[in-house]
């Protein structure tokens, strides 16, 4: 059975809010955060814009 793109797309979870809630529970800045995976906030900054 195939499932169309928006079925899928649908069911993915808000990796924006993720992302946020994630930063947020472990008390860090974004900053931190973000250089916990080698890159600065101007990169997270626009995946959370994505929620």
């Amino acid at each position: 059975m195939t499932r169309s793109v928006s079925q899928l797309v649908a069911k993915q979870p808000n990796i924006g809010k993720l992302i946020r809630a994630l930063w947020q529970e472990l008390n860090m800045s974004k900053e931190k955060f973000a250089a916990g995976f080698s890159v600065t906030f101007l990169i997270i900054n626009p995946w959370e814009m994505e929620m």
